[in-house]
């Protein structure tokens, strides 16, 4: 004797649970049904303004029309329909095989973890996650980098060592792509995927414009920054100011001016300041020029007092004593150790793009040298903190071990620290107010 089903039974009973088979398709209001069965891909979040209360979701939509952003703080995986709030897209931009979607999430609350799902018509996007910076004092890491045009593989691997090490966000200082067509921007968006941790979190970007994103409108094609590619942000109440800078413009003019004006408003309130910008005004390496147009945001750094200054474009690493600009220094620049207003300049690359030896230092440097990595910093009420990650031939980022998001920035085990001269650990300690 056979017995009857109906669909009420199946469900009742779990049978529905094959439905977690990624290559069945979605049925509406059953659960989660496989990874991404949306036209949405290629995620991106960035920080722009206001990041304890807004963040720019990104992606790609490959056909039909933009999705919708499903999002709340309560986790509903993959369920759109049970998220409390939606966000329309704000702006599209056609490319090759679709179109870049961006939707801005207003009105989030201060250091908060938030959910979400983009909804297209063909189905619902994997569901990611993100954490909004905090409004409070209190310590958080981030991410320097650039220069990740060229070796794909190395690009990959630090991308995946940044998703271990749950950064606040990645600062990354410009030449993302050798030639910013859209081929070679998808590539970089889909290696950009591995930044994303096996849990969803996404992690935030702030995106500075190199001189290999030549078009004027590259870098807000891609990530709906302003046209001219420069801003700032505060992160934890007063505790740091950070600016985006733009290299490939002119220094002066528009931007130097609107520079005075934020650090004359922001620099006496906040602990720290830091800036970054692709260009260096004093390249490490022989072959390249000296960075005229830079240099002249130097003397502005120095009057407000920055503390830390992120370059790229050269292909090496480099870390600094505390400078002050002078025009009889060595290249412009005398050591100021004491000088409570004097800079630290770090960076140079690299993330990929081809490596150059690292054979021009100057009597200020603290130490220089070839190889791949980026910048890890911590950032707390008492000091700013900065490790260089290191990433030689041969390494993987399977051998690091990921660190706890709120983490005493030790350093994980697997994970390779650049031994500078001066110490691993550049220091530098707040100021008196």
């Amino acid at each position: 004797m056979y017995r009857t089903f109906t669909i009420k039974s199946l469900l009742q009973a779990g049978i529905f649970a094959l439905a977690l088979n990624s290559s069945l398709p979605a049925v509406e209001g059953v659960g989660v049904i496989g990874e991404n069965d949306s036209d949405a891909s290629k995620f991106r979040l960035m920080w722009i303004e206001n990041p304890t209360t807004e963040a720019t979701v990104g992606w790609v939509q490959k056909s039909g029309k933009p999705g919708v952003v499903h999002y709340g703080k309560i986790d509903n995986q993959r369920k759109h329909h049970l998220y409390s709030k939606t966000q329309a897209v704000h702006r599209t931009v056609s490319i090759e095989g679709g179109a870049n979607c961006f939707a801005k999430l207003r009105g989030l609350e201060p250091d908060t973890k938030y959910f979400y799902v983009i909804k297209d018509e063909a189905g619902v996007s994997r569901r990611l996650k993100f954490y909004t910076a905090p409004e409070k004092a209190e310590p958080f890491t981030f991410i320097n980098g650039g220069d990740s045009r060229s070796n794909r593989t190395t690009r990959q691997e630090l991308n995946k060592i940044a998703a271990k090490l749950k950064p606040l966000f990645i600062s990354f200082s410009g030449d993302m792509v050798g030639r910013p067509t859209d081929k070679e921007w998808d590539t970089w968006f889909s290696d950009w995927q591995l930044t994303i941790s096996d849990d969803g979190t996404i992690i935030p970007i702030v995106v500075h414009r190199g001189n290999h994103e030549n078009k004027k409108d590259a870098i807000t094609k891609e990530f709906d920054t302003p046209n001219d590619v420069y801003y700032a942000f505060t992160i934890g109440g007063d505790l740091l100011r950070f600016y985006t800078l733009n290299s490939e413009i002119p220094a002066e003019g528009a931007q130097s001016s609107w520079l005075n004006k934020d650090l004359e408003k922001h620099s006496k309130k906040v602990t720290f300041t830091a800036a970054g910008y692709h260009k260096p005004m004093r390249p490490h390496v022989s072959a390249k020029k000296e960075g005229i147009n830079p240099y002249k945001w130097a003397p502005i750094f120095y009057k407000y007092g920055v503390d830390l200054a992120f370059e790229s474009d050269s292909h090496c690493c480099k870390r600094t004593q505390p400078l002050k600009p002078d025009v009889n220094g060595d290249e412009g620049f005398i050591a100021a150790i004491d000088d409570p207003k004097a800079t630290v300049y770090t960076g140079e690359g690299c993330w990929g793009a081809p490596l150059r030896k690292a054979d021009d230092g100057k009597s200020w440097t603290t130490d220089c040298g070839a190889f791949n990595g980026f910048d890890w910093v911590e950032v707390t009420p008492s000091s700013l903190k900065l490790k260089t990650v290191r990433f030689d031939k041969g390494a993987s980022a399977h051998n690091v071990k990921p660190v706890a998001r709120r983490n005493s920035f030790e350093t994980p085990d697997g994970l390779s620290i650049w031994q500078a001269k001066g110490g691993a650990v550049l220091t530098i300690k707040a100021k008196k107010k």
